[in-house]
Order: C-alpha cells, then sequence, then structure tokens
C-alpha cells in the first residue's frame, strides 16, 4: 500500500512539473493601437509564478511585471504618452510558442495582443476589432 501512495504521489509531482509553463526569454509582440498595429519586444525573466522583465518599444525600454498561473500570462507596464504615464495591462492565453488575449490601455480600452516566442516563428497580426 505504501509503495502505490508513493507511486501515485510521484506520478502526480511529475504530471505538475510537466504541466508548468514557462514564458522566459524573447517573445515579438504586437497589439493593435488607435494609431494602427505597434510591434514590440518582450523579454520575461520568471522565477516561479511571478514575471519581470522588459518591454522593448521603439520609444525606449519599460520594466514589466506580472504572473503565470498555468496559461494564463498578466503582466503591466507603463508608457509616457506626452508626457503622461499611461498603464498597459497585458491579460493572454499561453499556447506553446504563442500568446493571444488583450491589452487594457489606461484602463479604458481593450485591443488585441499577440505574441510569438523569438525564433519560434512569425507572429500573427493582432485580430482587427
Amino acid at each position: 500500500m505504501k509503495k502505490l501512495l508513493l507511486t501515485i504521489a510521484m506520478s502526480l509531482t511529475a504530471l505538475t512539473t510537466a504541466a508548468a509553463q514557462s514564458v522566459a526569454g524573447e517573445w515579438d509582440a504586437s497589439m493593435n493601437t488607435p494609431g494602427g498595429p505597434r510591434p514590440f519586444k518582450v523579454i520575461f525573466v520568471q522565477s516561479g509564478e511571478t514575471l519581470t522583465g522588459t518591454v522593448k518599444r521603439a520609444t525606449g525600454d519599460v520594466p514589466l511585471e506580472g504572473t503565470i498561473k498555468g496559461t494564463a500570462v498578466k503582466f503591466r507596464y507603463m508608457i509616457n504618452y506626452n508626457g503622461s504615464p499611461i498603464a498597459m495591462e497585458v491579460t493572454s492565453t499561453l499556447s506553446g510558442n504563442d500568446m493571444k488575449g488583450q491589452v487594457e490601455i489606461a484602463s479604458q480600452m481593450q485591443e488585441a495582443f499577440v505574441a510569438t516566442r523569438a525564433g519560434a516563428a512569425t507572429p500573427a497580426k493582432p485580430e482587427e476589432r
């Protein structure tokens, strides 16, 4: 009986570990904006469910922080738009080397967001709304 319980416990641990996803590394991303699609890069550093890293934009790099729980990836960063700080909050779903979701801009509008792990393939364009 002890052997059976030990085997079950080890199997569950292996399944949990296998199910854990990693987003660590560089991603090619794009989001819709009122001015049209905007490509950028995201570099994630992952420690358990905690994400930190950098969003690399044409206007400069900004830090990000977020979480990953299962396939749910959420992160936030701030940009400077005409001298005003604007919060960008991304909520997406991870599927292998792809992420797809929404970015909430300044808590007022939502736009499409997509990302592909760098080197995996060309990122899809965000869906038009």
